[in-house]
């Protein structure tokens, strides 16, 4: 008989020991995984592109331009591609040598990358501290707003297959320039602690008019208007 309840109580516990495991793996699943891989916010739609009004040669506002920043869509658009390499401006705006015109969008290009890689930092003191070597002035301090909210959280954005459409100097000269950007890029959200990219894929087609200053002997861009 001693043997019975013993054997009894043997399975009972064991069969309770399978019955806590497999309810505690379940709230654990439920609970801590999700607090992990779940965004508080989606940063991934955040809009890269500021909307400084840019004065355009004349003295035209373009500030009411509309931004094709989130619109996967629009990345196929021939038109406007061709549009874009059809203003080619005329040589006396550009006082640059073909050297400085390459350093000027070397700069432009690799202020974007900076931009995207500060996305992956974990607080904003990093963000700004990286960010600031590109950008200066209301857009830097913009982009710093933006990404506050969402790092906060332990929610950056991981970016990839970035492609220049097109990218050409308006006017330049030794201090100040003025480019035509088309580019395309897909972003995810970015879990910063760590450290890799969850979600859905958002496609990203961008067409901006950058202003740039020359600080010492790198370009920073100074304000972004969304065509």
């Amino acid at each position: 008989m001693r043997k019975k309840i013993y054997w009894l109580i043997t399975s009972l516990v064991f069969c309770l020991g399978i019955v806590v495991g497999v309810f505690g793996y379940m709230v654990w699943q439920a609970n801590f995984q999700s607090g992990i891989n779940a965004p508080k916010s989606n940063a991934t739609k955040v809009s890269q592109i500021d909307s400084t009004p840019y004065i355009l040669p004349g003295g035209q506002d373009n500030s009411q331009a509309q931004s094709q920043g989130d619109n996967p869509d629009q990345s196929g658009n021939p038109d406007l591609y061709q549009n874009a390499q059809q203003q080619d401006p005329a040589e006396e705006q550009i006082k640059l040598t073909k050297e400085e015109q390459e350093k000027l969008l070397a700069d432009y290009k690799q202020a974007i990358g900076i931009l995207f890689e500060a996305w992956k930092e974990k607080d904003i003191s990093a963000f700004r501290d990286k960010l600031g070597s590109a950008y200066m002035g209301n857009i830097l301090e913009n982009h710093v707003n933006k990404a506050e909210k969402y790092l906060s959280q332990g929610v950056g954005i991981y970016v990839s297959d970035v492609i220049f459409d097109h990218l050409a100097i308006e006017s330049a000269d030794k201090y100040s320039a003025t480019v035509d950007a088309i580019y395309r890029y897909t972003s995810q959200d970015y879990d910063l602690d760590e450290q890799y990219p969850f979600g859905e894929k958002v496609n990203h087609f961008v067409h901006v008019k950058a202003n740039l200053i020359k600080i010492d002997s790198r370009w920073k861009i100074t304000s972004e208007t969304a065509i």
